[in-house]
């Protein structure tokens, strides 16, 4: 069994993607979603991590960390497993970011690592995504190839190629990525375009 753990706190993520890129290549494994919030059910939890033969972590970095609800929840798994739990699953996160290096989830990877070692869980493999608001790049055609037939997500090929280190449970190098094809001039300036289009917007509706 594959436990999922959606850690987006963005109100822009588009996060299906993630679990919709692993549920693709994990063929008739089960895999269960759960998202990170307030109203967890511990104990159900709990029950999923005795079960997973791989723990996979989907969420967001802002200011090289993820966010508080993340944080918290790895906490009580720690404490889950110095309390006796037994979680023999390994561990794969994707983290992505909306700034252009994909380098910049870095920080927070290695705050997961560190949880795994404290956990005595065994870390599978990192995929850090930079320039990860697309839609922002979207209204130019500058991540997307213009053609709707052609049509391709930079992303996925290497979603694609992580979820089958899950679907095996095997351990790899972690990997950063970014916008493919693209500089991080035109990425920040579309994105910055974008944003104040947006802002704008808020503004009217006030």
């Amino acid at each position: 069994m594959i436990l999922f753990f959606d850690g987006d706190s963005s109100s822009v993520s588009d996060s299906g993607i993630w679990i919709k890129s692993i549920r693709e290549y994990v063929e008739k494994e089960e895999l269960i979603s759960v998202k990170i919030g307030e109203d967890v059910d511990w104990n159900c939890v709990c029950r999923f991590l005795e079960d997973a033969q791989a723990i996979v972590l989907a969420a967001d970095v802002y200011m090289d960390s993820v966010s508080p609800r993340v944080l918290g929840l790895l906490e009580r798994i720690e404490q889950a497993v110095i309390g006796g739990e037994s979680i023999g699953a390994k561990f794969y996160a994707i983290l992505h970011t909306d700034l252009y290096e994909g380098e910049q989830t870095s920080i927070a990877m290695a705050v997961l690592k560190n949880f795994c070692e404290h956990a005595n869980i065994t870390w599978g493999r990192g995929l850090g995504i930079g320039g990860n608001n697309l839609r922002a790049a979207l209204q130019g055609g500058i991540l997307w190839k213009r053609s709707d037939k052609e049509k391709t997500d930079f992303r996925l090929p290497f979603l694609h190629e992580h979820a089958l280190f899950i679907r095996e449970k095997m351990q790899g190098t972690d990997v950063y990525i970014c916008p493919d094809g693209v500089s991080r001039r035109q990425y920040i300036r579309q994105n910055n375009r974008q944003n104040k289009k947006n802002n704008r917007v808020k503004v009217a509706e006030y």
